[in-house]
């Protein structure tokens, strides 16, 4: 039976943040000596919700004291060789926090290793200010070239109040002045990144209204919801499906060998010329070490995978990191060509360190290589190069521009219907651009 069901969009749901230890710790230190400044905990997986959603028999030290319920937890064991003082994140940590619990259910294509540093690619920070809710993106690729793919949300938390709802202990009302933050990553097989983030963005609606000892049972309740959702099958047949207060549309795929594009294709161009996107894809054709820059680590992702979409019908072989967290800069010293992203404030020390780089700085609109301020590379032959030039400027990429003539829309759903509408069909005009642009390539070479 299960052999003909359709596939589902979650894989998991990971709930990642600092240990149960090392807040209690933080805690002490600010009441004893005042808040530390630049302090990064290292973040563990707290809890691992995946499919199916089925108790098991347990033992009564495996029962939440509150609601008797099997608590999914990766930090049963106190972490004794932990450096008492704060540190920065390392992959050592899920390692540790995954042998502290053998009865959890993980599935088997997914690596928490280095979940916790992609979660926090800046770390895990402490401080003394409630921040706003952070998105970003991840991609995951096996050594058979498969990819799972991931968005994270980050939410900041009084540190008394993130001890009692993700390590289910009484809530406390004392005032708290310091803040951390927990990460919830939907894990999916398919790369649905504009609706897992409104899921995520329904999600924290919830979490801002709820008790804190709801909490756990809130985000439980959302992986199982998103674990009934199916994915639809290749064609025309889109599927919808509402999580209050939104209505969450999945893209179907065009075809069965090609994955659904969920995503806004024209932020490259609204970050680089068209002649310096002809350049990053001619980088790519020619399989060079490609590195992304931004200090929006959302954007790192969403350009990537928009560059890869152009690239169709070819695709990219060679190793694909769009987020390397701060301890992860040596990948890029693979003697391989790659893609990969990181953040701006390691532009200077990456160009420096390491040779034959091209490097895209997303947020400057700039294009160049770590030896030299200009590119010497073989060109798009200059009439596919023309036609593509040409065929861009008749892009319409501002919806405000599009919308003018509309009515202004009182209902949010019918507003994201509108915009989804003008999306799908700017998405269309770009593949078809850029599929031609391939085509001329090879044709005109």
């Amino acid at each position: 039976m299960a052999d003909h069901l359709a596939p589902a969009l979650l894989e998991a749901c990971v709930v990642v943040g600092a240990s149960n230890d090392k807040l209690r710790e933080v805690y002490q230190t600010y009441n004893n000596n005042g808040a530390p400044e630049h302090l990064l905990l290292e973040p563990v997986v707290l809890h691992v919700l995946s499919p199916p959603f089925v108790g098991r028999p347990q033992n009564e030290s495996d029962l939440v004291g509150s609601h008797g319920k099997r608590r999914r937890s990766f930090l049963r064991k106190k972490r004794e060789h932990q450096p008492s003082g704060a540190s920065a994140p390392s992959q050592g940590g899920a390692a540790e926090a995954r042998g502290g619990s053998e009865d959890v259910s993980v599935p088997t294509d997914i690596d928490l290793m280095a979940l916790p540093q992609l979660c926090f690619p800046g770390g895990l920070q402490v401080t003394n200010e409630q921040r706003d809710e952070q998105f970003h993106f991840l991609v995951f690729t096996d050594i058979f070239g498969n990819k799972t793919h991931g968005v994270v949300m980050q939410c900041y938390q009084p540190i008394l109040e993130g001890i009692s709802c993700f390590h289910n202990e009484a809530g406390s009302s004392k005032f708290s002045k310091l803040f951390t933050a927990f990460s919830f990553c939907v894990i999916s097989k398919y790369p649905y990144f504009t609706a897992l983030r409104d899921c995520l963005s329904c999600l924290l609606i919830q979490l801002r209204t709820c008790r804190l000892s709801d909490m756990e049972d809130r985000v439980k309740d959302f992986a199982a919801k998103l674990s009934l959702v199916p994915i639809p099958p290749p064609g025309q047949l889109h599927l919808m499906f509402t999580l209050r207060p939104l209505t969450i549309v999945l893209p179907s795929r065009d075809d069965k060998d090609h994955p659904a594009v969920d995503l806004d294709l024209h932020l490259p161009f609204l970050c680089l010329r068209p002649q310096q996107i002809l350049q990053v894809l001619s980088c790519l054709l020619q399989e060079q070490r490609v590195v992304l820059f931004s200090a929006d680590w959302a954007r790192l992702t969403l350009f990537a995978e928009s560059l890869l979409v152009f690239l169709q019908p070819l695709s990219w072989q060679q190793p694909y990191v769009p987020v390397l967290a701060r301890g992860m800069l040596d990948f890029l010293m693979a003697p391989t060509a790659f893609l990969m992203g990181c953040h701006l404030s390691h532009f200077e020390e990456v160009a420096s360190e390491t040779d034959d780089l091209i490097l895209i700085n997303i947020d400057g609109g700039s294009v160049s290589t770590s030896c030299s301020d200009t590119l010497d590379l073989p060109q798009i032959p200059p009439a596919a190069a023309d036609y593509f030039t040409q065929r861009c400027q008749s892009l319409q990429m501002n919806f405000d521009l599009h919308q003018c003539r509309h009515a202004t829309c009182s209902d949010i759903n019918e507003q994201r219907a509108q915009r989804r509408a003008w999306q799908h069909h700017l998405n269309h005009d770009i593949q078809r651009i850029t599929l031609e642009l391939i085509v001329n390539i090879f044709r005109l070479k």
